[in-house]
């Protein structure tokens, strides 16, 4: 069937309207990148904070008391073990040789003082018969007292190769935690040499490096807390426990140890911490950097990122420090606060937040 020429172009001319209003749905707007971080309590007016890791009270180097092969590892580091878990093993053959060649001295050494008593009571009948002379006599009984030396000492050898077959094995003294391997299977170690950081399940401290001229501060705070980097929403109350009045040679710096009091299972060992030294903490105020700080028609406000999306938080600043602020509002340790790219961001913009790096103990 053939259609005229007019028809067709109409019914083409016609189309065109249709296929040029066909447009793909616009992408949303990608998510801007964002670094964030929680804001950070303020440890009152005159607060200082001293950077610092968790230990444990007690600590110690674990090592075999004799030398050998190791044979086998049987912990890795962060592993808690109990008292008298076995940590690792040396090669028990040629303690159990030893152990063997004791036994075999002490029975000869008993066999020693059998015969020598028999000789003693032959040699009293003939003393008592007149055969022998009293020297002869004396000579057969101290050669009986010296054989039952040789027994004590044989007993006690053996007493001693027992002692280093069981020292064949690596046991923990106390329940605590692995916090290093030093050495491996298959290593020849020495006796003494260092096989396993430990430390106890004793109380959890904070190590700390002190300027020489903020020691007497310290020792005379009225209030100490404990802050964890990997938990910044909880301050635990510290007590100064001790101080190395001795500086060190290449830092100048004194070590102290600041006890967590009330720890709990949030304080791991190893855990960055921070020592907040000051008259109060107040709950209410926090440190900020000066780079989360915006201003909207006068009014110092943060961003706040929630569920993707950037919002606004009016605060008051209630004074400047540097390059920070002390700001006071309806903050908390668990929000993510934009530190950086805050002048970028609208109302209610799509977000990715990226977690800030900073150093240990920085506000």
């Amino acid at each position: 069937m053939r259609y005229p020429i007019r028809v067709l172009f109409l019914a083409c001319t016609g189309m065109l309207p249709l296929a040029a209003c066909t447009h793909p749905e616009a992408a949303p707007p990608a998510a801007r990148p964002v670094l964030v971080e929680p804001p950070h309590a303020y440890a009152g007016e005159s607060g200082e904070v001293f950077p610092g890791t968790v230990h444990a009270r007690e600590e110690a180097q674990l090592s075999f008391r004799i030398a050998g092969k190791m044979r086998t590892r049987q912990v890795d580091v962060g592993e808690s073990v109990k008292k008298g878990q076995v940590l690792a093993t040396l090669d028990p053959a040629d303690s159990r040789l030893n152990l063997s060649a004791a036994r075999a001295a002490l029975n000869a050494a008993q066999a020693d003082v059998t015969l020598a008593s028999a000789d003693l009571k032959r040699y009293k009948d003939l003393l008592d018969k007149g055969y022998i002379t009293a020297s002869v006599f004396d000579a057969r009984s101290n050669a009986l007292k010296l054989a039952e030396a040789h027994r004590e000492q044989a007993q006690s050898n053996l007493a001693v190769a027992a002692n280093q077959t069981a020292y064949t094995s690596l046991r923990a003294g106390k329940d605590g935690l692995i916090t290093a391997v030093l050495a491996e299977a298959g290593q020849v170690v020495a006796a003494g040499q260092p096989v396993f950081g430990f430390a106890a399940q004793s109380q959890r401290e904070v190590q700390i490096d002190v300027a020489e001229g903020r020691v007497a501060a310290l020792q005379d705070a009225p209030v100490l807390h404990v802050a964890l980097w990997a938990h910044p929403g909880k301050l635990y109350q510290g007590r100064l426990r001790v101080i190395n009045l001795q500086a060190d040679n290449a830092t100048r710096t004194h070590e102290a140890r600041v006890t967590i009091v009330d720890a709990d299972d949030a304080v791991q060992l190893g855990t960055t911490a921070s020592v907040l030294m000051g008259e109060r903490v107040d709950p209410d105020t926090y440190v900020v950097p000066l780079s989360a700080l915006v201003k909207e028609q006068g009014r110092p406000s943060v961003w706040i990122v929630s569920d993707g999306h950037a919002h606004r938080l009016a605060v008051r600043v209630v004074r400047y420090i540097e390059d920070r602020a002390i700001v006071s509002g309806p903050l908390s340790p668990q929000m993510q606060m934009v530190s950086a790219g805050a002048n970028l961001l609208t109302e209610n913009m799509a977000v990715r937040a990226l977690p800030r790096q900073r150093p240990a103990g920085q506000p």
